[in-house]
Order: structure tokens, then C-alpha cells, then sequence
């Protein structure tokens, strides 16, 4: 740091007799000086840095959670006959969640944890609330598990009403949204099935694990995943449309839902370019012709052409001919005093 205030000062100094636009570069490289300065200073000195060795940071994943990921599984079945209990302290399998109708969003969490957990479900419950157009307990499910064996019914409850309280737009939330628990052995198949990770640390009482949403079909098929913690509406509806195999949204959820594709390097669903054309090609040609039908039909309609129609030169011609009723052939003009004599 005295090698820093001694440069500021002979800065100063000798800046004073310079044109303005050089007094002011010298401030400025006075300013980055003391910004490299700061940051060099704000890590911690050891012999390596002393004897003039680059600074190697630890922006590394702690040793203990290294292998804390999601590897996903689609296509794989959830275990219908595992146990839980919810937070009423009933005692019901996870097929009871698989109606074969509704599709179904499945977290693994616990109530106890100290920041996730609590970051991830609130910015769902955020998400939820916006996507007003499916709703819990009517168009889908959410089923929590916690991954603590220990947590009670009491910390259930807690917890569900805490998130319930923040979706006022679903109305069935309460029955929609289930908070349940289970054995340790359950959860580590349930985790196992979805490609769940994560470790429990005896020093800390707390779990390392990471933040997912799993897409399930309505007979329990994994068919879409979101990781991280934020959940856009957008992508969540055309997650939940997606796993709900056509009985979730309606023809223009299923149209838009055709249009894009899941980009799992991005984690969201993507517009598809070649599809959009077509979809335009086909929009556009329905529309004309439903705007030519109004003519097509009209010239149908109209009078046949064995009706008289007006020649280039005036005269009228017909295709009756000599098959005419009265089997005579017209008067011309001159014989028309004729045909007056006649009579």
C-alpha cells in the first residue's frame, strides 16, 4: 500500500503543470493503479504470492458436492408402489398422484434447508402464480418430497401452507400441491429413478443438493426436466402441455407447443424455424382459400351455358337448336310478311 500512496502523490505532483486532457489521463491510470492494487490486496498473501507466483482462485466446486447433479432421466416410470405419508399423516403410495389424466410437476426439497430450497420454491410459487391459464389441482399436480427422513407432519404442514398462501390465483392448491415424506430408503430409489444427487453432512445437519423440476406424464413417465431457479411461465406451460400427452391446453397450446423443440444446452424450449415456415405455408393457404370459396361457389351457381348467351356480333346464341319443341327452325327478318300472311 506505500508503494501505491508514494505513486498517487508523485502523480499529483507532476500532473499540476500539464494541459488538462493529460492532467486527466493521469488520474485515470491513478485510479486503475489503485483498483489493481485493491484487488490484488483483497486476496489472502501467502508464499507462493510473496515470491511473485500467479494467484490461483478457488472458483472450483467444493470437494463434498462435486457429484451434486441431475443426470436426466427421460422415459424413465416413477415407482408407483413407494410409500409416503402427507402432510395430514396419511399414508398413501406415489401412484395415488398418477391419475392417468392430469400430468405431474415433482420437486425433491426439505423443510429445514437453509437456502435453496426456500429460493427454488418461492420463485416456483412466483411462476405458478403468473400462468393463470392451467391450474393446480385442476390441470396438473405438484407433489414435494422431502429428502429428510426426519422431517414431521408438522414441518410439512408448514411448509405447504408457507407456498400455498403465495399461488391466491389456484384456487385448488390446497389439494393440488401435496408435501410429503418418507423413509430414507425411499428416497434414495426415488432419487435413483430421477437422477437425483445429493449428500448429507453430519457436521451441518444440512443436505447438498441441487434445484430440478421433474416433468411427469399422467401415468408416471418422465418426460421433461427444468434445472436452476427460475422457472419462466412460457416454459413451464409448454413443459406441463408436453407430459400432459393432449389433455393439457387447448388446440393452440398443442399448435405453439409443435412449434418449438426442448435445447437441452439452454434448458428452454427453443422456436423451430423450419416448422414456423410450414405452419405459416399452411396458414396461408388455407386463407386463400377461404377467400376464393365465395367465387368457386358463386360459378357453380350461375346460369349453365345451355342458356342463351350474346355472341361477339350481337346475335343471341342457343344450344337448343333443332332439338326445339316445335322442331322449326326461326324466321329470318325477310320472311317475316310471310309468316304474317299466313295467318
Amino acid at each position: 500500500m506505500k508503494t501505491t500512496l508514494m505513486k498517487t502523490h508523485f502523480t499529483s505532483r507532476t500532473t499540476s503543470h500539464l494541459p488538462a486532457a493529460s492532467w486527466m489521463l493521469g488520474v485515470a491510470w491513478v485510479v486503475l493503479l489503485v483498483g489493481g492494487e485493491s484487488k490484488t490486496w483483497a486476496q489472502p498473501s501467502t508464499r507462493a504470492d510473496d515470491q511473485g507466483a500467479d494467484v490461483l482462485l478457488n472458483d472450483g466446486i467444493p470437494k463434498g458436492v462435486e457429484n451434486v447433479t441431475v443426470e436426466q432421466r427421460l422415459g424413465n416410470q416413477l415407482p408407483g408402489d413407494m410409500k409416503l405419508i402427507d402432510s395430514k399423516g396419511r399414508k398413501l403410495t406415489l401412484s395415488h398422484y398418477l391419475d392417468g389424466e392430469r400430468p405431474l410437476i415433482l420437486t425433491l426439497n426439505y423443510s429445514n434447508c437453509p437456502m435453496l430450497c426456500n429460493v427454488q420454491l418461492n420463485q416456483l410459487a412466483q411462476s405458478l402464480d403468473k400462468m393463470d391459464d392451467l391450474k393446480i389441482g385442476e390441470d396438473f399436480q405438484l407433489l414435494s418430497v422431502s429428502i429428510d427422513p426426519t422431517e414431521t407432519d408438522l414441518r410439512l404442514r408448514e411448509t405447504k401452507q408457507r407456498y400455498v398462501e403465495q399461488v391466491p390465483s389456484h384456487s385448488k392448491a390446497d389439494e393440488g400441491w401435496s408435501f410429503t415424506r418418507t423413509t430414507q430408503a425411499n428416497v434414495k430409489r426415488l432419487a435413483k429413478e430421477v437422477g437425483f444427487s445429493y449428500k448429507y453432512n453430519p457436521r451441518t445437519k444440512e443436505y447438498a443438493h441441487p434445484a430440478m423440476l421433474a416433468f411427469v406424464s399422467p401415468d408416471g413417465v418422465i418426460t421433461r426436466y427444468s434445472l436452476g431457479v427460475a422457472f419462466p411461465p412460457d416454459q413451464m406451460k409448454l413443459a406441463l402441455v408436453e407430459a400432459g400427452q393432449g389433455n393439457v391446453g387447448d388446440i393452440v397450446d398443442q399448435f405453439v407447443l409443435w412449434c418449438y423443440s426442448y435445447d437441452p444446452n439452454e434448458n428452454s424450449y427453443v422456436p423451430q424455424a423450419w416448422k414456423m415456415m410450414r405452419a405459416g405455408g399452411l396458414i396461408t393457404i388455407t386463407l386463400l382459400g377461404l377467400a376464393l370459396l365465395p367465387y368457386w361457389l358463386g360459378r357453380k351457381g350461375s346460369p349453365s351455358n345451355a342458356a342463351g348467351e350474346e355472341t361477339h356480333d350481337g346475335n343471341v346464341s342457343s344450344t337448343a337448336g333443332s332439338d326445339d319443341a316445335s322442331g322449326s327452325a326461326p324466321l329470318k327478318p325477310t320472311q317475316w310478311h310471310l309468316s304474317g300472311n299466313a295467318d
